[in-house]
């Protein structure tokens, strides 16, 4: 390059930067208590404080301005297609349901999939995850609610404070049943419902119990039981959960006990990357804070009050999960969260493991799109071999009915 043609690249590039100029930060007081990190994080972008690695100064990238994040309460219309307040199981409970039915089909069996979230949770934690489901798959429903005392579900006795493993499973099994009723093909139709059950976290421990206690818990009356295609379990692991709860006080003790507007506590769950995703805290935090007569926002859920019942929640978990009777897929955070009974059980083929990198705990929040893809393609998976195993059994079975034709032969369970 000329001298000549060097002069005129400085000119262009001092008329539009100059090295020494600070962009200011924007202030921001909705939460103080991480101004600090904000201002450090510009800090550390200002071209006054260049790094070793920084290019010379005439050949410097301008700096971004940077956006004001926004965090603003998003409704749960935007991502659902209805919602409910049945009264269920027992004790009785007004469980708050969030759906979008699946679209009726003539040729295909109607197909639901059943979210159960974690401890302190609510339903709307996958609410971007269901509506990219839905719409890749608009013959498959999509339905989650708020467990028991947390969200807007409220036990008919509000003194009532029973999480025991038992009764979560037990009103579990109930919402599968009422998700019956919301299927667009009758009952007494020849097509059997599908479901496919997610749990997070402490759900994870729950709809694992309830595969093999789905008789036992199941309603009275004529309602068909759905055919459970699959078990698929979100960032739990018996042996790294049961270790983790002696740091439960801590943290519960750490975190803020109320938040001055919702929008503050939806950046705090940003900031301190409890969510990484911004855009689905804006509409899964409003689930698990309210509003307080003295207009602060406080947690729906006393998690320290279910402490008695910690240890049960997850004890024999790992058995559990290798032992259902279903196509199972367990998606992990981190490889470090296998113990030793699902590292065997992994290495003998016995379930699908899926490691999604650089997300947190919040892994239906953290990254909806790639789970929603691995969930489409589990449920694929699992319907078609299910099928053809079904159509070869029935061709080969020698069961005759009452009526004198041949009686359907029983689901296989699908292959690992």
């Amino acid at each position: 390059m000329s001298s000549l043609q060097k002069n005129l690249l400085k000119s262009k590039l001092s008329t539009s930067f100059t090295p020494d100029q600070v962009i200011p930060e924007e202030a921001d007081h909705a939460y103080e208590q991480d101004d600090d990190d904000d201002e450090q994080a510009a800090s550390d972008t200002s071209p006054m404080s260049p790094s070793a690695n920084t290019a010379p100064a005439e050949f410097a990238v301008p700096a971004r301005r940077p956006r004001k994040q926004n965090y603003t309460a998003t409704p749960w219309t935007a991502y659902w297609g209805a919602s409910s307040s049945p009264h269920l199981s027992t004790p009785p409970c007004a469980f708050k349901v969030y759906y979008t039915a699946p679209t009726p089909s003539a040729s295909k069996s109607p197909t639901w999939f059943i979210f159960h979230h974690g401890a302190g949770s609510s339903g709307l934690t996958f609410s971007l995850l269901a509506a990219r489901l839905h719409e890749s798959l608009p013959e498959v429903g999509v339905l989650a609610y708020d467990a028991r005392s947390h969200g807007a579900t409220r036990p008919v006795d509000q003194d009532e404070g029973d999480a025991s493993l038992d009764t979560l499973v037990r009103d579990f099994v109930n919402i599968v049943a009422y998700a019956m009723g919301l299927s667009p093909v009758p009952l007494h139709d020849n097509k059997p419902v599908e479901v496919v059950i997610v749990g997070h976290s402490l759900g994870g421990a729950v709809v694992t119990d309830a595969i093999r206690r789905l008789s036992e818990f199941w309603p009275s009356g004529d309602i068909p039981k759905p055919v459970i295609l699959g078990l698929v379990v979100l960032d739990v692991v018996e042996g790294s959960a049961l270790e983790g709860l002696g740091s439960m006080r801590t943290y519960l003790a750490s975190r803020p006990q109320y938040f001055r507007s919702l929008e503050q506590g939806i950046r705090w769950h940003v900031k301190s990357h409890t969510v990484r995703n911004p855009v689905s805290a804006s509409v899964s935090v409003p689930g698990i804070i309210q509003q307080g007569s003295d207009g602060r926002h406080y947690w729906v859920t006393d998690l320290s009050s279910t402490e008695p019942f910690w240890k049960s929640w997850f004890t024999d978990l790992s058995s559990k999960f290798l032992d259902a009777r279903s196509g199972k897929m367990l998606v992990l955070a981190g490889t470090d969260r296998l113990d030793k009974k699902l590292t065997i059980g992994q290495m003998q083929g016995k379930y699908q493991l899926e490691v999604l990198p650089e997300v947190g705990h919040f892994i239906q929040e953290d990254a909806p799109e790639k789970l929603a893809a691995l969930l489409e393609q589990f449920w694929h998976r699992n319907r078609r071999g299910a099928a053809e195993e079904m159509k070869a059994l029935n061709a080969n079975s020698h069961a005759w009915g009452p009526s004198g034709l041949p009686a359907p032969a029983v689901m296989p369970r699908p292959n690992p």
